[in-house]
């Protein structure tokens, strides 16, 4: 549907040449909910608006349903972009305009039917759930309501293709979670091919199939989203994706023996291996925090405990684990444990 191949865009600046986009190669499917994540200024913007053409490459091939974009004329690419629905950040609602008539607009400029504009803004309306707000102003809209119009608007000539550039950004938690159902139910129904970069990795847990790591113009790392966050390979892709566990200093200071952080993947069950811990070895293993996430139905685990006894059976019961848990890291390790 989408491969790029070798990109490159460098930008002339007065004291040299500026590399947004180094070299980078995708192949994004049919179907397929592809995400970029990566910090400020690594490029993700600018790479994905080479794929509707408001980017010109310095270098490399943007194919997009078989034509190459760099190749298009002016007609060409309007006709392109006819196949690529956009969502940003920010808005960009028409203010003095109805949320129906935004969204009207929007057609026209596509050339759509007129007689046929009205039945498709309900239509459209009715999609993202707002059918009740169509005679409505976008001041009076929330957020997440006003990013579902422009959602509604992106869809409006029927595209097969929808590129979302930090859509979820100006919103709260809550409302990114609605927003990500929306759009997790319009791949679902019509098929549309979705490329979304953000730097949110809730985001990317909930909602990519396919996940680029994108660093300083680079792309790092691509993956499955399920095995960018159970077995990210990259250093920077392992800084970004691991969990941050803040266990209270209050009950690390009263908290006797080591603490290990334990880290399960896929269908194995911790418990029963902590249960047998406790049972077969002559420590004390108490449990400080557990949270279980699911990425693509697939379950990733981290457990926080701590491990008090004689240091030689302590190690034994940490050996253990080892064999059967995925990842195991020492947080603390207190002078009672080594004696």
């Amino acid at each position: 549907m989408i491969e790029l191949k070798d990109v490159s865009v460098v930008f002339k600046q007065k004291h040299g040449n500026f590399t947004a986009v180094d070299q980078v190669s995708l192949h994004i499917k049919k179907g397929d909910i592809f995400g970029i994540v990566g910090g400020s200024g690594a490029g993700k913007s600018t790479l994905v608006r080479t794929i509707n053409g408001l980017q010109k490459v310095t270098s490399g091939q943007v194919i997009v349903d078989g034509e190459d974009v760099g190749s298009l004329s002016t007609h060409e690419i309007r006709n392109l972009r006819k196949k690529i629905g956009m969502i940003f950040q920010h808005f960009n609602l028409i203010s003095r305009k109805t949320v129906g008539e935004n969204i009207e607009f929007a057609l026209k400029i596509q050339k759509y039917p007129k007689n046929k504009r009205r039945a498709r803004t309900k239509e459209l309306l009715e999609l993202v759930g707002l059918d009740d707000k169509q005679d409505v102003y976008p001041a009076s809209l929330s957020g997440g309501q006003k990013q579902r119009v422009g959602i509604a608007r992106a869809l409006a000539a029927e595209p097969k293709i929808l590129l979302c550039d930090e859509a979820t950004s100006a919103l709260d938690v809550q409302t990114t979670e609605e927003i990500v159902d929306i759009l997790k139910e319009i791949n679902r129904k019509l098929g549309i091919t979705i490329v979304f970069i953000t730097h949110q990795l809730e985001v990317a847990k909930s909602l990519f199939t396919q996940v680029a790591v994108m660093s300083q113009g680079k792309i790092i790392e691509e993956n499955e989203a399920y095995e960018i966050f159970a077995n990210p390979k990259e250093a920077l892709t392992r800084k970004l994706v691991k969990s941050q566990i803040e266990i209270p200093e209050e009950v690390m200071s009263s908290t006797k023996g080591q603490v290990l952080k334990l880290t399960y993947k896929g269908q194995k069950s911790v418990e029963p291996i902590i249960a047998y811990t406790n049972k077969t070895f002559d420590v004390v293993l108490n449990i400080l925090h557990g949270r279980i996430e699911y990425i693509q139905g697939k379950p990733i685990g981290t457990l926080v405990v701590s491990l008090d006894g004689k240091r030689e059976v302590v190690q034994e019961a940490i050996e253990y684990m080892k064999q059967h848990i995925e990842e195991i890291e020492i947080i603390k390790e207190t002078e009672s444990d080594i004696a």
